[in-house]
């Protein structure tokens, strides 16, 4: 009965023994791979994945795995890799890490689940473990199209112009896409208007080929209707055996261009009485130069300039500001012709500086003419009235002399 007892007993406590070893010398897998997970959800050839999945401590004795190693074995005809690796210094009991690791799934891949291998490399002890396990995903049918590429003949299209807006579509299944459908539509607006598409929104490519690609472009004309804002459009492409449209928005700026002229050019002399657009050598006078924004942009930092050489002098520069579309502003120059200014034509430039709306510089100039005339005669008259006022002014003088003597003359008189 006894030695029935020891049997029994001792064969349970031998195997916790070599069991309790084992654990201690680190031989025991104490790793474990959970909740797999893809993003994007629904896996297409071509797409990039990023494969998530947790990594767990399940010892029951309190083993650190130590130099954590986690690596995918990727099939290379069907996945291309680009992060297949992570490392971490230690998981300690009943840790958890999360993997992230990222491929690309080759066009030519078919649907299907597919396992990936997961090598979890480790130290346990004084051992290193090599521990294999799996993760899977599925390899989604492929039903649908992609917009692979969208461009635009100009990021920021003016009022007035015409966009061309080409489209990559290609067809990552396995199958041939039959009779495939491009449409442009307007999502800033319920309809395209009020742009206008000469060849239409929709348009007709026929077949693409497993893994290939067509481009379909259109023509989208921008009228004086557009105003001048950030405008979001979609394309949708379809097909005979798609189970959805593919979508894909992209936006552009429409821009109007500012568009200055001179709506009136005209001086005015400062005289009392007279004509007040005849110049005279030594007259001032003021210019004023009168510019319209007849453009659908606002006009910036708007300044004019003015040369008519040395027989003008005065103000030279003009700064106006920022003229808005429909508006105006006026440049004033006040001028004098110098006395020794040729009488005649003279000759300048005005010259008109400003910023558009794409922050460059702009400039425009016009000729202009001044005629400086010649300081009329002295009149005979005036000749005679200056005689008049010499002879008065001497005759005062020879009285006041006379006087002068005369009380000298008098008071010498009386001293005697």
């Amino acid at each position: 009965m006894a030695m029935r007892f020891s049997v029994h007993v001792l064969f349970p406590t031998i195997a916790l023994i070599f069991l309790v070893q084992l654990v201690s010398a680190g031989q025991l897998d104490i790793l474990a791979v959970t909740g797999a997970s893809t993003t994007p959800a629904k896996v297409y050839p071509g797409d990039i994945v990023t494969l998530n999945f947790n990594v767990s401590n399940t010892s029951g004795v309190g083993q650190i795995a130590q130099g954590l190693r986690v690596r995918a074995e990727l099939n290379e005809n069907y996945f291309e890799a680009e992060r297949v690796e992570e490392r971490f210094e230690s998981l300690g009991a009943k840790g958890m890490k999360t993997v992230s690791l990222r491929f690309r799934v080759k066009e030519g891949a078919l649907p299907g689940n597919y396992r990936v291998p997961v090598i979890l490399e480790y130290d346990s002890g004084s051992t290193r473990i090599v521990q294999k396990e799996e993760v899977s995903f599925s390899l989604v049918a492929c039903s649908q199209l992609r917009i692979e590429f969208i461009s635009l003949s100009e990021a920021q299209p003016h009022i007035g112009s015409q966009l061309g807006i080409t489209v990559t579509i290609r067809n990552s299944c396995t199958t041939a896409a039959r009779n495939v459908g491009v449409e442009l539509k307007s999502v800033s607006n319920s309809t395209i208007a009020p742009f206008i598409a000469p060849s239409g929104t929709t348009q007709k490519i026929g077949d693409i080929l497993p893994a290939g690609s067509k481009d379909v472009t259109f023509s989208v004309m921008i009228g004086d209707k557009v105003d001048a804002k950030t405008y979001v459009f979609s394309v949708d492409a379809n097909c005979d055996e798609c189970s959805k449209s593919a979508s894909s928005q992209f936006s552009f700026q429409v821009l109007g261009r500012p568009e200055l002229v001179f709506s009136n050019i005209d001086y005015s002399v400062e005289v009392q009485g007279g004509n007040d657009k005849q110049i005279m050598q030594g007259s001032p006078f003021t210019l004023s130069v009168q510019l319209e924004n007849i453009g659908l942009e606002k006009a910036k930092a708007v300044e004019a300039y003015i040369d008519f050489g040395s027989g003008i002098m005065g103000s030279t520069k003009s700064f106006l500001g920022n003229i808005n579309p429909d508006d105006s502003g006026a440049a004033v120059f006040n001028l004098v012709a110098s006395y020794d200014a040729k009488p005649g034509g003279h000759p300048g430039k005005i010259t008109v500086r400003y910023v558009d709306e794409l922050g460059a510089k702009q400039e425009f100039s016009q000729d202009y003419l001044l005629y400086v005339n010649p300081q009329p005669p002295t009149s005979p008259v005036v000749y005679i009235a200056m005689l008049v006022l010499v002879a008065v002014v001497l005759g005062i003088l020879y009285f006041i002399i006379k006087f002068i003597f005369r009380q000298l003359a008098i008071m010498k008189a009386q001293s005697k």
